[in-house]
């Protein structure tokens, strides 16, 4: 690389600005942006889509040129992705970039970035009536940790984990959680899957039922071992309430038994 070819340039910026428009991966996530003084290079470097030129440019029409920083060529995310007809979004609360469909699923609102309403659990022994619970954890499914039964990973979604309460007596076990809609969507799209952890447990045995202002609209089938994922699409158009349920029956469970099922890439469409 001579000198008279290569423009050099000091520049100063967020490690995490660098991930949301330079690099052609997503997703970097960092705890704090920090600040940080690289050189760098811009070398009027071309990018070719199949042969095609692509002329960079951001959102407002500035060119934008590769650059080149310890030996790694960097490329403007945006128009890579849009060069291979693929939408980019920026998360910024997520400090992620989606390229494509996000988490595969075209929704405007993911399940997991809705706030819940309201929260409840209970459980079953034998044929009794069902009783409230605290056992059970409803909580965000991890998309480093958390896969379900076929080691499918997902970038969002919730993880329902389901834990006995008596020693081999426990029947049944159930959580729900409720969401204000206020009539802002028209659909519900996601699939229910059985976690990996729980994919060879003989306990598995769940539904998933959804309820808009206190009526059934939709309940899958049954989730167990050897059960591939069962992808759902429900009609929430005019819905104000939402409301989840999972309900796992039919077993005999002691303290230390839990069951993990997940609703993933789950999202609401206006």
């Amino acid at each position: 690389m001579s000198k008279k070819s290569v423009k050099q340039k000091t520049l100063y910026f967020a490690t995490g600005f660098m991930a949301a428009t330079l690099l052609t991966s997503s997703v970097t996530t960092f705890a704090a942006p920090i600040k940080k003084q690289i050189d760098a290079y811009f070398n009027n470097t071309k990018i070719y889509v199949d042969g095609k030129l692509v002329h960079a440019k951001d959102e407002k029409g500035k060119t934008l040129e590769p650059l080149v920083y310890n030996g790694t060529t960097y490329l403007p995310v945006r128009a890579v992705g849009e060069a291979f007809n693929s939408s980019v979004k920026w998360d910024g609360p997520q400090n992620s970039i989606y390229v494509g469909k996000v988490n595969a699923g075209d929704y405007n609102v993911a399940l997991s970035r809705l706030d819940y309403f309201s929260e409840s659990q209970r459980y079953q022994w034998g044929r009794e009536p069902w009783k409230n619970y605290t056992g059970n954890v409803i909580k965000p499914w991890n998309e480093e940790s958390d896969k379900d039964s076929t080691g499918s990973n997902y970038a969002n979604g919730l993880l329902f984990e389901l834990k006995g309460s008596g020693t081999g007596a426990t029947y049944g076990l159930e959580s729900d959680r409720e969401y204000l809609l206020n009539q802002k969507y028209k659909d519900f799209k996601g699939s229910f899957v059985l976690h990996y952890d729980s994919r060879s447990s003989v306990h598995a045995h769940a539904v998933l039922k959804v309820y808009g202002d206190d009526k059934l609209l939709y309940t899958s089938e049954v989730v167990e071992k050897g059960t591939l994922p069962i992808s759902f699409d429900v009609n929430v158009k005019g819905v104000n309430k939402l409301k989840l349920v999972v309900t796992n029956t039919n077993m005999d469970m002691d303290y230390s038994d839990k069951i993990q099922f997940g609703i993933v890439n789950a999202g609401f469409l206006k």
